[in-house]
């Protein structure tokens, strides 16, 4: 219950957001998917009014982030829909960094500072953060990786679980160790079997990272114990 009517009291937002991105990217839009950007080099991406309808970035964060001196990093944003609108909200260019592996993430949002490097490597120093997100990027990065690595047990689910649990742990250690007091890290996708989220938090707390986890269906929040 409490969901729905956070849900709701979100639907305003939510509307707003999709104004804008159709006011922005009018041409890009997926007009049979209303969740969905056009594809795009064989990917696939979603509206910024899907983030919104998720609460990966909310009304009140929103309104924390247009505040002096506070930063939002967004982990894996190439091409940056999302965060090339949320100036159109009220939140300075300045207080927004973007990252993805891929280098034009580098020149696809205009004068918002962007950096290059691979969330499952060693990430730079970049500083702390309010908030970090992960709009789509977590789940297809740790999958392509444990692919790469052979590390994909066929047919043991509980080898399976244990090695998606120590790449996701491994990615949220470096973002905890980014995130101010009282931040949040958030992602869109992952689709993890609540065992992953078990393991994780279980690995984290271990190596000094107590946490509290909320996951639904292609959610995940994360913020400090």
């Amino acid at each position: 219950m409490k969901r729905k009517k956070a849900e709701a009291s979100q639907q305003p937002f939510v509307e707003e957001v999709r104004r804008l991105e159709e006011r922005l990217y009018g041409g890009q839009l997926n007009e049979e998917d209303r969740s969905m950007m056009k594809s795009e080099r064989y990917f696939w991406h979603f509206r910024p009014s899907h983030h919104a309808a998720t609460g990966l970035l909310t009304q009140e964060d929103i309104a924390l982030l247009s505040q002096p001196d506070r930063r939002l990093l967004s982990v894996g944003a190439y091409p940056a829909f999302l965060e090339r609108l949320l100036p159109e909200l009220g939140v300075p260019r300045a207080h927004i960094l973007l990252a993805d592996k891929d280098p034009a993430i580098m020149t696809c949002a205009d004068t918002i500072e962007a950096v290059t490097f691979d969330l499952l490597d060693p990430w730079p120093e970049i500083g702390t953060f309010d908030h970090i997100i992960f709009p789509e990027s977590l789940c297809i990065a740790i999958s392509d990786r444990m692919r790469e690595e052979g590390k994909v047990p066929s047919g043991d689910r509980s080898a399976s679980d244990a090695e998606e649990a120590r790449y996701l742990a491994a990615v949220l250690k470096q973002a905890l160790r980014r995130l101010r007091p009282g931040g949040v890290i958030r992602a869109n996708g992952p689709m993890s079997h609540p065992n992953v989220f078990r393991l994780m938090g279980a690995r984290l707390e271990e190596d000094g990272f107590p946490i509290v986890v909320e996951s639904r269906r292609f959610f995940l929040s994360v913020r400090g114990a």
